[in-house]
């Protein structure tokens, strides 16, 4: 990963990562866009399912955010 400011350049695994954790196939160019999809994504599973593994999966995806500087 290469991050300058908020603009974000993902490597090639780390794209099909995210990918796969979002079902989102644009890639993002910011970190607010990469965290937004992943916020999304633990959402998603919130009001899917309330079940442990659920939860364990949401709380993975909101640790991959990018913390802002």
């Amino acid at each position: 990963m290469i991050k300058l400011g908020d603009k974000l350049r993902l490597s090639a695994r780390e794209l099909g990562a995210f990918r796969k954790m979002t079902g989102v196939y644009q890639t993002p160019a910011t970190v607010d866009e990469h965290n937004r999809a992943l916020e999304r994504a633990a959402l998603t599973w919130k009001d899917e399912d309330a079940s442990p593994a659920s939860r364990l999966l949401q709380a993975v995806l909101l640790a991959e955010r990018i913390p802002k500087e």
